[in-house]
């Protein structure tokens, strides 16, 4: 049997070690390899006939499925490679051509020491409540820090814990805990509607794979509030940011009564950003944390939002800091440069 150009495409950048595979109709193949963005020559330009041949296999040669995302433009979802290697696949037009971006997704779950994470991460899998909100644009690895918490919390609790995933990535095994993984569109019409029935479904932990509407937020709130753990993510690059991003959702009449619900609810919010190690083999995490105590909850029930982040630059106890200062501490260490972190804050 001949094997599939997507297998040959992927089985060779498995073995380069490649996270991002670039493929797009009458452009070379490009690939990411420890950061940096690469392409073939001119030579491996992909055909509009290959092209269809890869959308085909990418997709099952399901023919249903294949005219409903030409119909959508841009749509996630999730593909295995014949060696088990999973990727999670972005199909999108330019230039009304297709192309795809498939990320490698690794087979096991990776540990909050695999991670490298502050020794702060190590509470967050002890929660019993609360929500948990990992922030920052597409890129800095938030469903894998939320995946790291949730198998801490597999392997060391008896709880259910509930994903609601678009798409869904890792497979968990159940160890102590019982994971009942949903994926958007196959197991659930939409988030808050998943959320919603998840409060009938035993649940004590929930992960919801983003924010995206007002009534997801309140779902996730109300839950929250009702001693359950929700960790979620916000495309937002500062605490600050996320909690003014939570209650734009809600009309002003409303946002009074939802800031207190966010005071009371919110527990955690983790900014993360990817940058290059030194020696620019591998990546490393810069982070803005803020955890919730009585100033934060005054702060918020107070509308001083905006005075949070200057609040927060003087703030030196239970961990929380700056994504600017934790940075700095970073290159301190001699483990980052100045030059590839610099530019993500503003200047003095």
């Amino acid at each position: 049997m001949q094997e599939k150009i997507i297998t040959k495409i992927l089985n060779y950048w498995i073995k380069e070690n490649a996270s991002d595979i670039h493929i797009a109709e009458g452009f070379p193949i490009s690939f990411r390899i420890h950061w940096k963005l690469n392409k073939l020559p001119d030579t491996s330009i992909i055909s509009k006939e290959k092209m269809n041949i890869i959308v085909s296999e990418l997709l099952k040669w399901n023919k249903e499925d294949i005219n409903n995302f030409l119909r959508q433009k841009d749509i996630d979802f999730s593909f295995k490679n014949t060696d088990e290697t999973s990727f999670r696949v972005n199909w999108f037009f330019k230039m009304w051509k297709p192309a795809f971006v498939l990320r490698k997704i690794e087979k096991e779950p990776l540990t909050i020491e695999k991670l490298w994470l502050p020794k702060w991460a190590w509470i967050l899998p002890t929660l019993k409540q609360w929500l948990i909100l990992v922030t920052w644009p597409t890129g800095s690895w938030k469903s894998t820090t939320m995946v790291a918490i949730l198998e801490q919390i597999n392997k060391t609790r008896e709880e259910h814990i509930i994903t609601i995933e678009d798409p869904i990535e890792f497979i968990f095994k159940n160890k102590k805990s019982i994971i009942s993984q949903r994926e958007l569109w196959k197991d659930t019409k939409n988030f808050h509607s998943a959320l919603r029935a998840a409060m009938r479904e035993d649940p004590d932990v929930i992960m919801v794979w983003e924010m995206r509407d007002k009534e997801t937020v309140e779902a996730a709130l109300e839950l929250a509030e009702t001693w359950h753990l929700v960790i979620s993510t916000l495309h937002t690059s500062s605490a600050v940011q996320t909690i003014i991003r939570l209650l734009s959702f809600f009309p002003l009449e409303s946002q009074n009564a939802v800031s207190e619900k966010i005071a009371s609810s919110l527990q955690w919010i983790i900014s993360q950003r990817l940058i290059p190690r030194a020696n620019w083999i591998w990546r490393i995490w810069i982070y803005e944390l803020l955890i919730s105590n009585t100033w934060i909850i005054n702060q918020i029930r107070m509308w001083k939002i905006n005075q949070m982040q200057s609040s927060l630059e003087t703030w030196a106890r239970d961990w929380m800091i700056t994504m600017k200062k934790f940075a700095e501490q970073l290159h301190e260490q001699w483990l980052i440069k100045k030059e590839d972190y610099i530019h993500y804050f503003k200047a003095d």
